[in-house]
């Protein structure tokens, strides 16, 4: 009896350990499992956020692209309409400018029905002026300017649209070197002429003046 009584308390004890070492294994299975799922969801917590950063950035990408795709199309259009624009106005190029400058050689004029030459030519877009008269090629608003120097007695150039007197460049009435220019803004048809006559019968020019024609639209 006494050797049982003693054992009793012994064992409790070794069932007492027994599910001790149970309950912590057990503890220990599930504390582990517990740190591979926290791992596990740092692992897909990291992917995740790459990603999604992935994403933010092809979406930021593609917003570049349609905003580009907007702003080119905006430029094309706004590019059609200057050319159209440019082609409405009918701006000259240099292959069709219609205008010419020449110097007028020293010359006494006797007659006021002479027609005052031009030499040599400096400049003669659409060969419309032929050294004596300018005859128009296409309908228009023309500018024509005339500046001479002379030495005579009322010393003077006109210029004229066909048969008309447009504008007079009068140098004065001494017999010295005088200056003088005029111009003139006209409409001209197709076929008018223009040209320039002496204002007096008697007339002497330098050949420093000059006489400019140009199709302004």
């Amino acid at each position: 009896m006494g050797s049982t009584t003693n054992m009793a308390p012994f064992v409790k004890y070794l069932i007492f350990t027994a599910v001790c070492l149970l309950i912590g294994g057990s503890c220990g299975e599930h504390s582990v499992d517990r740190r591979a799922n926290v791992v596990k969801r740092t692992d897909n917590d990291t992917y995740y956020n790459i990603y999604t950063k992935i994403n933010t950035l092809e979406k930021y990408v593609r917003n570049l692209e349609t905003k580009l795709q907007t702003r080119t199309k905006l430029l094309r259009q706004v590019l059609k309409s200057v050319l159209e624009l440019d082609n409405n106005l009918g701006l000259p190029s240099k292959k069709n400018a219609v205008g010419f400058t020449t110097k007028l050689p020293t010359t006494t004029y006797r007659s006021t029905s002479s027609i005052i030459r031009g030499s040599p030519i400096l400049y003669n877009g659409g060969n419309a002026y032929n050294g004596t008269v300018f005859t128009c090629p296409s309908p228009g608003l023309y500018f024509f300017h005339v500046s001479m120097l002379a030495k005579t007695i009322n010393g003077g150039i006109y210029i004229y649209k066909n048969s008309q007197q447009l504008t007079l460049a009068f140098a004065g009435h001494n017999p010295q070197w005088n200056g003088a220019s005029v111009s003139a803004a006209v409409w001209l048809d197709v076929g008018d002429q223009v040209y320039l006559r002496p204002f007096s019968s008697s007339l002497r020019i330098d050949y420093n003046s000059a006489f400019t024609g140009v199709k302004v639209n």
